[in-house]
């Protein structure tokens, strides 16, 4: 009798065991979004050249922990200083295992602050951040990639250094896959937000945009022999809109109020429930900042064909100075046209006999534009630096 009470207490733990095991197996992707989400490098087991491929790409490298490494490219004795109208200025320092942009006045240092975070893939620009305590705040200086130099960070003043632009989570929505956030009681009316760096999933990951595929994953692994995708949203089997919807989530402006936040958007979802709709009229054209799908709903060739924005772009890949991949996108439906292909071929022809690179389709229908909310300026100089990005609405320029 004594020995079956041990057999059956065995037993017993030995079912506990089995149960909790299984419980910690499936919650063992720890990913901050929940337990229906496998992580990218879940994703790049069976996607390992997209994997590869993406990691390149401006989405991806939208944000990141700031890297030493990476930030000693940016850095040289020459270009470590930048000066504010009242002589004060902010020297990029290396101390012990980070970088700092401290600043100084009559030649003492008034403020230190520790690059924590990038945003932006750097391509045309990159911002920083640091942290103070559960809150993230923007650092003085960005980097500009077409000059190579430092400013001053957008719409910040030229007379003195500020630090202290709270960087909230609406701006991780449309720059990382997730943040966690919590309201706390600050005063009688306020409420200030705190965030958890622990649960930051920088950059735009796969299940930003294809939706949860921790199911899809475990099925995927577990029956290889099934090539059909199961448990997570073919983009190609969505209606048009809601392919747009995927992409507005970020590209089309951050004015409008949340409803809720767009880390719970996923594949087929209408975007507009998550937003306060707009009703005052506004008609002034689109920024090209952030508003590249109001541009392209714009364009002629948006409004006679059914193109999304995946007709032209590649997602997967990094898509700089790829201009003929591009031009191959519009002669797709300009091919009968007279004047893009007469346009190609002297393209062509300058650049074989004179080896001249000549003005795109690109260049011509969709040419770079000044941001209105975006800007800069140069400090002591007092010159506003226009930040110029290209526009998507597709038109005839004169």
């Amino acid at each position: 009798m004594k020995y079956l009470k041990i057999i059956l207490v065995i037993s017993l733990l030995a079912v506990v065991t089995v149960f909790f095991s299984q419980c910690l197996q499936n919650n063992s992707s720890g990913d901050p979004r929940g337990d229906e989400y496998a992580g990218s490098k879940v994703c790049a087991d069976c996607h390992r050249n997209i994997s590869d491929s993406y990691a390149h790409s401006n989405h991806f490298r939208t944000s990141a922990q700031a890297g030493n490494d990476y930030l000693r490219k940016l850095i040289t004795p020459s270009n470590n200083q930048f000066y504010f109208t009242d002589s004060s200025y902010i020297r990029i320092e290396e101390k012990e295992t980070a970088f700092f942009q401290s600043y100084f006045i009559d030649g003492k240092k008034n403020a230190s602050e520790q690059f924590d975070i990038t945003f932006g893939s750097a391509e045309k620009a990159q911002t920083y951040a640091w942290w103070k305590g559960n809150q993230l705040f923007q650092l003085p200086l960005t980097w500009l990639a077409n000059s190579n130099t430092w400013t001053n960070s957008p719409g910040f003043s030229a007379r003195h250094a500020h630090y202290g632009r709270t960087i909230t989570s609406r701006c991780f929505e449309c720059h990382a896959s997730y943040v966690s956030r919590e309201l706390v009681q600050s005063g009688a009316m306020s409420v200030t937000e705190n965030l958890d760096r622990s649960s930051i999933v920088y950059g735009i990951d796969c299940e930003r945009c294809h939706g949860p595929a921790a199911s899809h994953a475990k099925f995927q692994q577990e029956n290889p022999t099934v090539k059909t995708s199961r448990y997570i949203t073919p983009i190609g089997s969505l209606t048009r809109q809601q392919q747009l919807d995927i992409c507005a989530t970020c590209h089309s402006g951050n004015d409008q109020s949340t409803q809720r936040s767009l880390f719970s958007f996923v594949p087929g979802d209408t975007l507009s429930h998550f937003l306060f709709p707009e009703f005052a009229s506004d008609n002034h054209e689109p920024d090209v900042h952030g508003k590249q799908l109001q541009l392209l709903k714009s364009s002629l060739c948006f409004q006679r064909s059914d193109m999304t924005c995946t007709s032209c772009h590649n997602t997967h890949e990094p898509e700089k100075d790829k201009v003929t991949a591009f031009i191959s996108k519009c002669m797709d439906c300009h091919q009968n046209s007279t004047h893009a292909v007469n346009s190609l071929k002297e393209s062509e022809q300058k650049k074989r006999d004179f080896n001249l690179v000549s003005l795109s389709c690109i260049d011509c229908h969709m040419p770079l534009q000044t941001s209105k909310t975006i800007y800069f300026n140069s400090g002591a100089e007092s010159k506003n630096i226009p930040y110029f990005i290209r526009t998507h609405k597709i038109a005839i320029y004169k």
